[in-house]
């Protein structure tokens, strides 16, 4: 039954395994961490990526006293990877002939719909902290690229919205990553931060209704 304990031991504490697997990795690390933001954020194709809690992991990684991983260098990489992903997403979506283009049809619709609605009341606000919200953020490059924001605006505020959004997630993943509470259950914890935003979201258009 050994074996048994060490394999629950390791997915609920999966992240001596991470350090291990990351320090192996070298630099290919943040290669791989780079490309998954930037997919994430360019592609609505990569939507799926799990990008805020990819942020979390990965700095709780870097608290480690034997990760190799720099805090300060995941948080450049992180901020050109987003940054870069969402300006290619807004100049893609702007290149667009028309609103009903195959980039908008490949939409989901209902997501498409919060999203403009969330941006039409607050454009600025959501550019800086839409990101928070699961799915919506990812949408909000392509409702201002559809509106025809001006490239500057977007621009600026769109970095800020990425400086709030890495920072918060990599602050909240390096702080509270060494606490023994987090370690012994990570696994948990990364699971409800990825499932418990979107069920929150699912009640709200369930009240709305």
């Amino acid at each position: 039954m050994t074996w048994l304990l060490t394999i629950i031991t390791t997915i609920m504490r999966p992240l001596t395994l991470l350090v291990s697997l990351t320090n192996h990795l070298g630099v290919w690390s943040y290669v791989v961490l780079f490309l998954i933001i930037f997919l994430e954020s360019a592609f609505i194709a990569f939507a799926f990526l799990p990008g805020q809690s990819l942020l979390f992991l990965s700095s709780s990684i870097a608290a480690n006293a034997n990760s190799k991983l720099n805090i300060w260098l995941l948080l450049a990489i992180f901020i050109v990877a987003a940054t870069s992903g969402a300006m290619l997403k807004y100049q893609l979506t702007r290149r667009a002939d028309q609103r009903d283009s195959r980039l908008e049809r490949g939409l989901n619709s209902s997501k498409l719909d919060t999203t403009k609605a969330l941006f039409d009341r607050h454009e600025k606000p959501s550019l800086l902290w839409g990101r928070f919200i699961p799915f919506v953020g990812l949408f909000i490059p392509v409702i201002a690229g559809t509106t025809e924001m001006d490239w500057h605006h977007f621009e600026i505020w769109n970095f800020f919205g990425v400086l709030i959004w890495v920072g918060g997630c990599c602050f909240c993943g390096y702080y509270f990553g060494d606490w023994p509470f987090v370690q012994n259950n990570f696994t948990i914890i990364m699971l409800a931060l990825i499932i418990v935003p979107i069920i929150l979201r699912y009640g709200y258009h369930q009240v709305k209704r």
